[in-house]
């Protein structure tokens, strides 16, 4: 029985892979396992504008570079996500803002025509 090999990539890179078809694809690793023949095996997920797709058993020939590291790929979607509340935040304060001070502009409007 032959000695099992290490995995070259873990779980959360992104790699660009050919597929059995040709295609040259850039997906997320999510799972890495053993083949019956001791080789390490990816199970790798796609997305595109329709969904998305997994390939299992891709091997680390079919890989053929790592775009990004677990790390460095957590930490950009953690700085991406942390932007969009913040937008979020800031547009819902102003949001806040303008219907306060239209209210007020409103009533100060109103009490003026009442005594004017």
């Amino acid at each position: 029985m032959a000695k099992k090999q290490h995995h070259t990539y873990n779980v959360g890179d992104i790699v660009t892979f050919k597929f059995l078809t040709g295609d040259i694809l850039t997906g997320k690793i999510i799972n890495h396992t053993y083949k019956e023949d001791n080789t390490p095996s990816y199970k790798i997920r796609v997305e595109d504008s329709k969904g998305f797709t997994i390939y299992p058993c891709m091997t680390d020939s079919r890989i053929t570079k790592r775009e990004k590291t677990a790390k460095l790929a957590d930490r950009e979607f953690n700085l991406k996500s942390n932007d969009i509340l913040r937008k979020k935040m800031e547009n819902k304060s102003k949001k806040n803002k303008k219907s306060d001070t239209s209210d007020l502009d409103n009533a100060i409007e109103t009490q003026k025509n009442f005594l004017g």
